[in-house]
């Protein structure tokens, strides 16, 4: 099957290669007028010229034809009948609600993630811990772990749910502000400290801060809500968990800084595995 696949691509990477891979066919490549209709995008220092784009795709052979995407072609892709695929970014979205209106758009995710374990010690658990294989709350887990995965962060993906009496009433995941695309703008603080160090130092609203800062947009309380998390809370959300009144919290897997189970503890939250 060919399709249309149409892209901002800032610099190619590996996780823009596979993507290609993937779906063969013409490649539309977002212009900067269209980039730019995006916030911020002109901030973007690393960011080749989309006909730079063009003739580095061309010499690796990816597709049967590529395009520069601008007002005066973008005809050519409405009148594409091929199936549709863009990068699951913001820019993406942006686009698509703007210029393709009622067309139906498959979004894939190109972050690149790295694969291999933080620390030992998030597999440990503590001998008072629960253990929960309740299928509920496999289930709420399992969501949280859906929302994981749309985080741009290549170090940790984490996703929260908050519950009240049975039912999911926020979700989130480490976000990236003041964009997703600010990293690879600006840079990573977080890559010049080892896992567990400066916690606080980055560009990312972790998941759990992040559901509760939603809740307070929306005029929620959290007092004794239940926040399901995919990883163990790090000191920092502990003590924002800590101090809103979330009466329990459960997770899938460990971290490796402990001082966040003592804060926790101390504020008679209780915790629980699921596995």
């Amino acid at each position: 099957m060919n399709y249309a696949v149409v892209s901002y691509i800032p610099a190619l990477h590996k996780g823009y290669i596979d993507f290609f891979k993937k779906y063969p066919g013409t490649l539309y490549i977002l212009g900067m007028k269209f980039v730019r209709e995006t916030p911020r995008m002109d901030r973007d220092i690393r960011a080749l010229a989309p006909e730079e784009v063009k003739a580095a795709v061309d010499a690796l052979s990816l597709f049967s034809k590529t395009l520069v995407l601008d007002e005066k072609n973008i005809d050519q892709l409405i009148a594409d009948t091929s199936p549709i695929v863009m990068p699951d970014e913001d820019v993406s979205h942006q686009f698509a609600e703007k210029h393709l209106p009622g067309k139906s758009i498959d979004f894939a995710n190109i972050f690149l993630r790295w694969d291999r374990p933080i620390s030992t010690k998030e597999f440990e658990v503590a001998p008072d811990r629960i253990i929960s294989e309740d299928e509920f709350d496999k289930k709420i887990i399992g969501q949280a772990f859906e929302e994981a995965k749309k985080s741009p962060d290549w170090w940790r993906q984490i996703g929260a749910v908050l519950v009240r009496d049975g039912q999911p009433i926020v979700r989130g995941y480490n976000e990236i502000l003041p964009s997703e695309y600010s990293l690879n703008t600006f840079g990573d603080p977080r890559s010049n400290f080892d896992a567990g160090q400066s916690v606080e130092i980055c560009k990312t609203i972790h998941a759990e801060a992040r559901v509760i800062a939603e809740a307070a947009r929306q005029g929620i309380s959290v007092r004794d809500t239940v926040l399901y998390t995919t990883t163990f809370p790090c000191p920092v959300c502990a003590r924002l968990i800590a101090v809103a009144g979330i009466k329990e919290v459960y997770y899938a897997k460990g971290y490796s800084l402990l001082d966040a189970e003592d804060i926790l503890k101390e504020f008679g939250v209780k915790l629980v595995m699921v596995k």
